[in-house]
């Protein structure tokens, strides 16, 4: 084949992925206000690629729209469904993402659909400042996507936001929760037991089920053991194996099939194992174009405008284990009862996470400038999650073992780096740690060495742009590499400690970058004060007092971060999502520094608000954009320094 056919064969099936895509979400009969959410919104205007702000014109009658669906309701007494992919504020860019997780998840997902069409009056809109005022919804209390669901006369009966997890029968289960609260509107969608099941009510159709319907109401609830006894076809034990994690007994079931739905479960087996699922996606909208399966396989082969896969299953935030909860949910949260339970869970997580070249590459931090930086952010995710795993060894040392093996690898490879391009700093930092804590000088030698010529003329680094926070995580990195053993130049610290002083105000306060402005208040500051702190005592310029003073101004401030977690933008004021894992593991850094009553008090506070914010899958996230394994592994890794 010559050149000019290879290029048309590949534009041809870039094309059909993407009309396919589209197709998502295409079954419910939305009443919508038409809103189509773009990426990278609001952060153009100061960004190189988008000189110009952009934005969907959210200009819209929401009230007459809103009054349109309660008619409607009222007449076929059934609840409003109401899907809020954005509500108006500055606390997210990306909010795209997160909306086409769920067209690809719950949106295209057989059941989900049958629920919604049976049972509730759809509406898709977005939330606007006055509609916000008269439901109560405010940024921050609402972190899209989320569901409001609405009687007739338009009392609120339930919220669904802080979704991070997508898995269309957890999605399911919650509605039907919902529904079950709410007697009144939940009348059967007919007798038969297809009909039961459409909408929702399978503890009636349960007893007039065939095997396979048995199996597949057992499957929807999660409760796969139960499942697996029904005799019930190969593609159900094979999807029932799989919500067990029984990997390989589930491809073995599943590969001797080939409908749509199997097929897209095998991708997603390959996914979980370690392998690309993309040569399943393709065999599967080659095969069945028309398959509500093959659609959301397309969706997780267009590439994006960041250039990675548009859906959510290469970024691991697509779920199959689901679990039966209490109730009706609120958010993806399922806080864990100890600390054992979450990092067991946490843990399993993480390993399973992995690629098989042995990296954890499912962030897409890829606008800043642009995706060259993806290789540094991707590395300094592998060195986390490394560093993690090794400190939780002893809970499962075979797997840990085997992925350490691969992580080590790709750790040890520079020309998996991009040299000189943004975020390598963050890389080389991280793998200071790994390195330090197997104590390998001939590794630590040599990132030192390139660290040290990293740092600029007036002894700043910088990530994007030279400020005092990365600066700080840099000098901590080779001070941990320094104790470890690893030479580093005197004059490195006396430099960066120079320019950390020559940046801060009273109390530790911070500027955020290199712009002639002042340092930041308080509250905006207080995600990097402690590590500034920290790194200008391990640089002989400060007390351990000032650290321990460092430490207690994030307390302070820490409820503002915790309200902006999810949130992939700075959202009040410099606080952002992106922080919260930064902050709060090089804050307790800081506080093991200071030890005493310091560290024991912040140990504690830092294991209960971890133990809160666990989502039901195992993981840790703050910026979806950043992605499920930093935060799971920096969550391993303060669960670990905070026993």
């Amino acid at each position: 084949m010559n050149l000019l056919a290879t290029v048309l064969v590949l534009v041809f099936q870039q094309t059909a992925e993407e009309a396919a895509a589209r197709r998502c979400d295409s079954q419910i009969p939305w009443m919508t206000d038409g809103i189509e959410l773009i990426d990278m919104e609001l952060a153009a205007g100061h960004h190189p690629q988008y000189p110009e702000a952009h934005q969907p014109k959210y200009e819209f009658d929401r009230a007459a729209l809103l009054a349109k669906a309660r008619r409607t309701a009222a007449d076929q007494k059934r609840l409003i469904l109401w899907y809020c992919p954005r509500i108006t504020g500055l606390h997210m860019y990306r909010a795209a993402l997160t909306d086409r997780y769920m067209k690809a998840t719950a949106f295209t997902d057989p059941g989900v659909v049958d629920l919604i069409r049976s049972k509730f009056v759809p509406l898709r809109m977005c939330c606007d400042a006055e509609m916000g005022k008269t439901l109560n919804l405010k940024p921050f209390d609402f972190v899209e996507p989320g569901f409001v669901v609405l009687t007739p006369d338009g009392k609120v009966v339930h919220k669904l936001d802080h979704i991070r997890t997508f898995n269309a029968d957890w999605f399911r289960g919650a509605l039907i929760a919902v529904l079950k609260r709410n007697p009144d509107y939940n009348r059967p969608a007919g007798d038969g037991v297809d009909a039961l099941i459409r909408g929702g009510d399978d503890d009636q159709a349960f007893g007039q089920a065939s095997d396979e319907q048995k199996a597949q109401i057992l499957r929807h609830g999660g409760r796969f053991e139960e499942a697996l006894k029904v005799a019930a076809s190969a593609t159900s034990r094979g999807i029932a194996l799989l919500g067990l994690k029984r990997f390989a007994e589930a491809r073995a079931a599943l590969e001797g099939e080939s409908s749509p739905e199997a097929l897209y479960h095998l991708a997603a087996v390959d996914l979980w194992t370690g392998r690309t699922p993309g040569p399943r996606l393709k065999a599967l909208l080659l095969r069945y174009p028309e398959s509500p399966w093959a659609w959301r396989a397309a969706a997780n082969l267009v590439v994006a405008e960041d250039s990675l896969p548009q859906g959510p299953l290469t970024h691991h935030f697509e779920d199959f284990f689901y679990r039966p909860q209490e109730g009706a949910p609120t958010s993806t949260c399922l806080p864990a009862p100890d600390s054992d339970v979450a990092v067991r869970r946490a843990l399993d997580f993480l390993l399973r996470a992995q690629w098989e070249d042995g990296l954890w590459r499912d962030s897409r931090y890829a606008y800043w400038p642009d995706p060259r930086i993806l290789p540094n952010v991707w590395m300094a995710v592998t060195a986390l999650s490394a560093l993690a795993l090794r400190e939780w060894r002893d809970l499962d040392p075979d797997r840990v073992d085997a992925a350490l093996k691969r992580a080590e690898a790709c750790l040890r490879d520079d020309k998996r780096l991009n040299p000189d391009q943004h975020e390598e700093i963050y890389a080389q930092a991280f793998r200071l740690h790994y390195f330090a804590g197997v104590k390998d000088m001939a590794m630590l030698g040599r990132i030192v060495s390139r660290v040290v010529a990293m740092q600029d003329p007036q002894g700043f680094w910088e990530h994007e742009y030279p400020n005092p926070f990365v600066t700080g995580v840099v000098v901590h990195a080779l001070a941990v590499a320094r104790k470890a053993g690893a030479e580093v130049p005197g004059p490195v610290f006396r430099r960066a400690a120079e320019a950390l002083l020559s940046t801060r105000g009273s109390g530790g306060r911070q500027t955020y970058r290199l712009d002639g402005q002042p340092p930041d208040n308080e509250k905006s500051s207080m995600s990097r004060t402690a590590i500034c702190e920290l790194a200008l005592q391990e640089a002989g310029k400060l007390d351990l007092i000032d650290v321990g003073a460092g430490v207690e101004a994030y307390w302070k401030f820490v409820d503002r971060l915790e309200a902006v977690r999810l949130c992939d933008y700075h959202s009040d004021g410099r606080l952002a999502g992106f922080f919260y894992f930064h902050a709060g593991f090089h804050t307790l850094e800081a506080a093991r520094a200071v030890g005493g009553s310091t560290l024991e008090s912040t140990s504690k506070r830092f294991r209960e608000r971890l133990l809160a914010i666990a989502e039901w899958d195992g993981s840790f996230v703050d910026s979806h954009e950043i992605g499920k394994s930093y935060g799971t592994a920096v969550a391993l890794l303060m669960f670990g320094r905070s026993r």
